[in-house]
């Protein structure tokens, strides 16, 4: 039988960050990237390439830059790794560094560094364009560093039925709502990088409207259409979510409340009880068994479960124990 709750640490690394200079600034750092763009293209942008001359952010990790744009081209090394580890250590980039593509050729780009700024010298080479977020350049748009090209693609009748169906007629209001949630949680500090923005269909309804922001950090918030036009703090699903004690507490709270006799009720509170929290959503299952005596005076075995979501009130199922 089923029932509902309802209230309730200079080295910073073998492969990237290679250097004992002081960092950048941010005010250095904007001036660098206002100022990457080359006049003058290196050597190996020669007439067999395509010059372009745009930035971008990285996708991905340990991306190798190699001498031509080959797979089976020398992988640059890298010296001052080489000489102070073990080994043979070679220049990567990752999704923490800005690139400035210089040009192109076969579905490579020759880039360099120039975010951090103390690579510029020594990361530069040809990598894969695949590993570059072509959907933006960097240049022109305040949160083109902060929001993921692919975050934003625009709702179609091709690519999201149900979708348009649903709420066609506030299409052009949930697309201009989608991009100020992404930026609300790009401005929070605590999203490294938006790599989604949607809205949710589960939750929405034509006059409330509901979404949902993924970060890189494996933060997710959740906003819906009166909050993110009031702006204010921003809270992730993390910062809302339900500890164990409140759940626990919750949670007996809520068995009692269905139990016939309360003061009769007895929570296996250390063996028969289990705390699960997933790790993006951050929403709650609780398992706690218990005894309580039913209509006709028997003690009887029942496991409770309940289902705790960050923010929001809870819901309960019971269950006859074997």
């Amino acid at each position: 039988m089923a029932n509902r709750y309802l209230p309730i640490f200079c080295l910073s690394g073998a492969f990237l960050l290679v250097s004992c200079d002081d960092s950048p600034s941010p005010s250095e750092s904007r001036g660098l990237l206002a100022s990457a763009r080359s006049s003058n293209p290196p050597a190996a942008c020669d007439t067999t390439t395509t010059i372009t001359g745009r930035q971008y952010n990285v996708v991905g990790s340990r991306t190798a830059i190699r001498h031509e744009p080959s797979a089976n081209a020398p992988k640059l090394v890298n010296q001052k790794a080489t000489r102070i580890l073990e080994g043979t250590h070679y220049v990567n980039i990752d999704d923490t560094a800005v690139v400035f593509e210089e040009c192109t050729k076969g579905g490579w780009s020759w880039i360099r560094v120039v975010e951090p700024d103390w690579l510029q010298d020594s990361h530069r080479g040809w990598v894969e364009s695949s590993h570059l977020d072509k959907g933006q350049d960097l240049g022109g748009d305040a949160y083109a560093r902060k929001i993921s090209s692919s975050a934003l693609l625009p709702y179609t009748r091709d690519g999201y039925p149900k979708t348009v169906a649903k709420h066609g007629s506030r299409l052009e209001e949930i697309e201009s709502l989608r991009r100020r949630a992404a930026e609300m949680a790009a401005d929070s500090g605590k999203c490294d990088l938006v790599t989604t923005s949607d809205l949710s269909d589960a939750k929405s309804t034509l006059s409330h409207l509901h979404f949902w922001v993924d970060c890189r950090n494996g933060q997710r918030i959740r906003l819906d259409e009166f909050e993110i036009r009031q702006g204010g703090a921003v809270l992730t699903q993390e910062d809302k979510a339900w500890t164990e004690s409140s759940a626990r507490e919750a949670c007996i709270q809520a068995i009692k409340s269905r139990a016939v006799i309360p003061s009769k009720v007895d929570i296996h509170s250390i063996l028969g009880t289990s705390f699960y929290k997933a790790p993006t959503t951050h929403n709650v299952v609780l398992k706690m068994d218990f005894d309580a005596v039913n209509s006709i005076g028997n003690m009887l075995p029942y496991t409770a479960t309940c289902y705790l979501a960050p923010g929001e009130v809870g819901e309960i199922e019971i269950v006859l124990r074997d």
